[in-house]
């Protein structure tokens, strides 16, 4: 059984893109969390991060530290 792989393309304030070697979804959470919170997040150089699965479909999109997609759910 092949397992699916995601990959992540992060977009600077530079203007520059980045494009990651794919991951498994065991990998998943420690990448949005090191792109949320990391160094680069921390000093704010990163503009926009989306994590697409192996058929080019958007799985996780964060733009200005904000995630877009999947819309967060609202609290009552």
């Amino acid at each position: 059984m092949t397992q699916e792989t995601f990959t992540t393309h992060i977009t600077f304030t530079t203007g520059d893109t980045h494009k990651e070697d794919p991951i498994t979804e065991e990998k998943l959470g420690s990448t949005i969390t090191r792109l949320l919170r990391g160094p680069a997040a921390q000093m704010g150089m990163i503009k926009e991060f989306r994590i697409v699965d192996s058929m080019d479909c958007t799985v996780f999109l964060v733009r200005d530290n904000n995630v877009v997609f999947p819309q967060p759910k609202k609290s009552k």
